[in-house]
């Protein structure tokens, strides 16, 4: 063998080496995903969204504020962000709390997001924060986006909404890791439902992070989740759930569970009372159990409670 065959066999060698160590270390692939974040974020508020279909893999599922049900795939995806060309403008973006979760081959990052505008003295304008959940998957050494989420801070139902559901004739039966997952969900929100939110408590793992409609930031960590779930005991409760088309994406000892849910409360004669629509994102890792490590729930077409103008996605 040469020396420069050496030399060459050495360096190759150091690469693997490096990128082993990056793919095991959380801090760089924060720093990775953040940089994949910012510059499509940069494109979006100079209104190129599609930056983020280019992050996107081709199973990717997205749900933001604006849609009655989930964008499934990365055709739906391109021609979702097609629409919106040209639309979003604003000056700036801050990163609020970002946080990467990494486990194997699947990463959450989750951060509280807000936009700003320049005005014409000079001052800076705050718009309306969100909540954000992207889960990356790695696949040939390069991280993809396979789910998002986005909803605002604090947010409440629309006056009015049209909800477009499949009608079930019958009840899809789920094998496999599926149907395990999807029945963890199940037996929990049986409990939920009754006022007893024990139930996801007990599946939480002790860095669970979470989001939903009326918490100001995210919550991380079982306790805080607990602290959060103490206030609701008792006093949730409705007769009928529904899991509308649930979608699980398994990778590795990871895996993402969404679904729309319908909560609805029925009266003594047997009419809806109340029906309440929901995107949920359910993020799982293997233990010695299967444990959620991330949750976002957010009302379906949620809009800020302040009626403020949101700017960004």
């Amino acid at each position: 063998m040469s020396a420069r065959t050496t030399l060459t066999a050495g360096f190759i060698a150091a690469q693997v080496a490096t990128q082993a160590t990056a793919a095991d270390d959380p801090g760089a692939t924060h720093r990775e995903l953040m940089a994949l974040e910012d510059a499509a974020m940069e494109r979006w508020r100079r209104g190129d969204p599609m930056a983020w279909a280019e992050i996107a893999a081709p199973e990717v599922t997205y749900v933001d504020p604006g849609l009655a049900k989930p964008v499934v795939g990365i055709d739906e995806y391109r021609r979702y962000l097609e629409t919106l060309k040209g639309k979003v403008r604003y000056d700036g973006s801050e990163y609020l709390g970002a946080k990467t979760a990494v486990y194997g081959d699947l990463a959450v990052l989750t951060y509280n997001y807000q936009a700003t505008s320049q005005q014409a003295d000079g001052s800076v304008t705050r718009h309306q924060p969100w909540n954000t959940t992207e889960v990356y998957a790695r696949s040939g050494g390069r991280w993809r986006i396979i789910h998002t989420h986005w909803s605002f801070v604090n947010h409440v139902l629309p006056d009015q909404l049209e909800l477009p559901l499949p009608v079930e004739l019958r009840s899809e039966v789920r094998e496999g890791l599926a149907g395990e997952l999807l029945g963890l969900e199940r037996a929990a929100m049986l409990r939920w439902r009754r006022g007893d939110p024990a139930g996801f408590l007990e599946l939480g793992a002790s860095e669970v992070t979470y989001f939903d409609a009326q918490t100001p930031r995210r919550l991380d960590g079982l306790e805080a989740l607990r602290q959060e779930y103490r206030k609701l005991a008792g006093k949730v409760r409705f007769e009928v759930m529904e899991f509308v088309r649930p979608n699980v994406q398994a990778h590795g000892d990871a895996a993402v569970v969404s679904y729309r849910f319908l909560s609805t409360q029925v009266r003594s004669d047997g009419s809806v009372a109340q029906r309440t629509p929901w995107n949920c994102t359910e993020v799982y890792a293997k233990r010695d159990a299967w444990r959620i490590v991330h949750t976002h729930w957010s009302l379906i077409a949620g809009r800020p409670a302040d009626r403020t103008t949101p700017a960004g996605p």
